[in-house]
Order: structure tokens, then sequence, then C-alpha cells
């Protein structure tokens, strides 16, 4: 099996030789196996010299290719056309990105059960804060609880991939698509999209990982830098969102379950405290425009796969919001429920009562029917502590949570309290919202850090 592994590079110093290294390191023979197509995107660091001294290293393996910057697409498109002929399977690493060592040996054992063109491996975070790192799953790592299988995206809509690193495509169905250079952010989720909607299959590499890298001390980096540019808004829309919705019509007569579960969880992102930048780099007519344009992708999305996402309510009230109201954006909130909803928050730390918190998902000035949140442990009963906001929540300046609207319950544990009921009670009835066991959530946790930062050793 001959592999071909395409990574673009600018400025990369830190990381680039940590990278490298990754492939160099496979348990699947590198000399044998594998070639590195190292794309130098007119860096301006040491981060060329480190590249040529790989090649000189291993001239059969390692090629370097220099351009004036042009940004990822540019690069990738010159790795790709740059491929041996000989080559199986083309994979793509950022230049401060991990693989794990079984990555190459597990994909070559995958491929003798399975003909799929597209292979993903599971996807970790390795966030650094300068003094430690730690590392946690990506929230589509749920596709790998069944082990390593292959996805059909018309029977799993859910099993969504957008995201190019350690995603491995077969070089005979790669060379029908090319990466849009007219996009600097966005280019790999289109091309991801396209490929899959024409093959409609990939396979998951569970016991596999690609670890990315984030500086969480730096301020900078391309996904945050990119809101701060015009074209990630309506051109976006106009050249991603919209060219999934056409292909998906053309090739399945509608657009399918999978791209509506794939725009819906993608277009969230705009309302997320990251996107700060929307009335700083929009004028008021761009923003009409934008909203406009983002409202009737969204239909076509449906409130069905609004509502189901995985994502705070106040995100989905935005989103609907702009379905319902289109422009100018005025902010409903949905009907609220008898029973509060809430999200789960657990901090422990040794040495320290553990805390949980109830995060309310909804706009609430009072508990609903004079209601009150308890919480239940073999000693007893105890109420939790209300806190209220102390400051607005806004999307796009728009005010979404008020300042006095309750925000969460807190519930400071005693130490011999290990198991805690927590219930919302009114004068009626007492109703169960969440069960925590302190320990077993303590001991999962700490197994899963250790099980995770063994296997990226």
């Amino acid at each position: 099996m001959k592999f071909a592994i395409i990574m673009p590079f600018y400025n990369a110093e830190k990381r680039l030789g940590l990278s490298i290294d990754s492939i160099i390191k496979q348990s699947y023979s590198f000399v044998k196996h594998v070639e590195v197509l190292l794309i130098n995107d007119g860096s301006m660091d040491s981060s060329g010299t480190i590249a040529k001294r790989y090649e000189e290293k291993y001239p059969d393996n390692i090629r370097v290719f220099e351009m004036p910057n042009g940004g990822p697409a540019k690069a990738r498109n010159i790795g790709i056309h740059n491929v041996q002929e000989n080559t199986d399977f083309v994979g793509f690493l950022d230049a401060d990105d991990i693989l794990s060592s079984n990555m190459l040996g597990n994909i070559a054992a995958f491929l003798e059960q399975s003909d799929v063109s597209m292979l993903v491996p599971a996807f970790y975070y390795l966030d650094d804060f300068g003094e430690k790192q730690k590392i946690s799953p990506h929230k589509l790592n749920y596709r790998f609880m069944q082990g390593n299988r292959v996805v059909n995206i018309e029977e799993e809509p859910l099993a969504i991939h957008f995201y190019i690193g350690g995603t491995f495509l077969r070089y005979e169905s790669l060379k029908e698509f090319s990466f849009d250079e007219t996009l600097h952010f966005g280019e790999d989720q289109l091309l991801i999209t396209q490929f899959l909607l024409e093959n409609h299959t990939y396979g998951l590499i569970a016991d596999a990982g690609y670890y990315y890298y984030r500086d969480m001390k730096g301020k900078n980096s391309l996904v945050s830098s990119s809101w701060k540019k015009p074209e990630r808004y309506t051109p976006f829309l106009q050249k991603v969102y919209q060219t999934y919705l056409v292909t998906s019509k053309e090739k399945f007569g509608v657009v399918i379950p999978y791209v509506k579960n794939l725009i819906a969880y993608h277009a969230k992102l705009f309302f997320y405290k990251e996107n700060v930048y929307f009335n700083e780099v929009l004028s008021e007519a761009e923003q009409k425009v934008f909203v406009l344009e983002l409202q009737q992708i969204l239909k076509e999305v449906e409130t069905s796969t609004i509502l189901a996402l995985d994502t705070p309510l106040v995100v989905k009230e935005m989103m609907l919001s702009i379905v319902q109201n289109g422009w100018p954006v005025q902010f409903e909130t949905l009907p609220l429920k008898g029973i509060p909803l809430v999200s789960i928050k657990e901090n422990y730390k040794i040495g320290k009562p553990a805390v949980i918190e109830l995060i309310f998902e909804e706009q609430l000035n009072t508990l609903p029917n004079a209601g009150q949140i308890v919480a239940v442990t073999r000693f007893g009963e105890s109420s939790a502590k209300i806190v209220t906001r102390k400051t607005e929540q806004k999307i796009w300046d728009i005010i979404v949570r008020k300042t006095g609207a309750i925000e969460r319950a807190v519930f400071k544990l005693k130490p011999y309290q290990s198991k805690v009921h927590f219930f919302f009670k009114d004068d009626t009835k007492k109703t169960s919202i969440v069960e925590v066991h302190v320990m077993k959530s303590l001991l999962g946790k700490v197994k899963r850090n250790i099980k995770l930062k063994r296997d990226l050793k």
C-alpha cells in the first residue's frame, strides 16, 4: 500500500519537525510505503530550512515544493498535482498536528476488508495552555463508538465529516476534485462534502488518532482571524453551503438529511462567542444581505434539524429567529417548558469539594410554578444556590439573555456525598432532572485522560 501525505506549511518552525516525525515513526514502514510532500506556502521563518533538512535526510520519501504565499487550498492542490502515479491513498496533515504511530498500519489493515475511497481517524484536540497540555476528543467522535466500520451518509445522516486533517482519500477518486483556491477557509469541507456526495461511504478508523494542536494562549489563529474577514460571511454561504444544497439536489433530487445536519452543525459557529466581529466587519447593508442569505439556507435545513443540534438553546433560538423573521434580526425565545431545561457542569479538583452546576438554558426570571432545584443524597435533601446573571449575554450585539435572569444552580458536595440526584420540585410534584455519581465521573475522567495521553505518546 502506497501513501502520499500532503503537508502545507507557513511559518511553522515551532512544530513542523514534530509533525513530520509523526509520519516517519509510523509502525507501517515509512521508507517502503510513504512519501511526504511538504509545500512551503511562502514561509518567512526557518520552517523552510527545517523542511529541506528532512528532504536531504530522506530524498526518496520527502519532497519540498516552494510557492509564494497563496493559502492552503493552492498549496494542497500543488501537492495533489505532484503525487506519484503509483500512490493508493493521499492523506493530509497540518503542519502543527500529529498522527498516531499506528495510523497507516491500521488504515492498510482496514482496506484489506473494505474498498471505500475515504478514511477518517478519531480526532482529538491537543490544547497547549503554556504550562500543561490537555487532550480532549472532538464532539463528532461519537461516530467511533462502534469501532472500525463503514459509514453510508444516506443511512447515517448524523455521521458528518468536514475537516481535512487526518483524512485519507483514494488517489484515483481524488483526481476528479480540487480545492477551491478562491476560499481561504472552508475549502477543505467543501471538497470533502462534494467527495462524499459522489461516493456516499467512508471508513472510520477508531483505533488511530489525529491530534489537532491548539495554542490556547495565542489569539491569532487562522480560525479566529477568519471572522475578521468579510468573505467569511455571505461569500462563504454562497460558495460552500449553497454548493452543498445544489449538489445534493442534483444527485439525490432533494436536500438529504446528511447535508441538512452538516450545514446546521457548522452554521451554529456564526453565533458562538468567538464571533464578536459581525458588526465590526460588515456594514448594515452587508449584514442584511448575509442574514437574508442565511435565512434561505436555514429554511432548507428545517426547524427540526436545528432543534436537534447539540448546542446551547440560545444559539438555536437565534437560528430559528432568523428563519422566522429574516432582517432585521428580531430575537425570540422558545416557549418555556414546565421543567427547566438545563445542562450540567461538573467541577472536580483534588483537595476541594466537588461542585455541580446546572446551567439554565432558557430565559428564566423565576423558576416555573414557584419551584426550586433540590439535591438529594443519602444524607437528605438540600436546595441548590441559585445564581442570576450579572451581565447581559449578547449575540451580534443583540441581547439574548438579560441581566438578572436565572443563570445556574450550584451545589457543593461534602466529601462523603458521592452520589447526588437533582430534582425540580414545585407544589404538585418532584421531577427528576439528573443523577450524578461523583466517584464514577471522576474516575472515568481520569481513566480517559490517562488513555488519551498514553495513546498520544
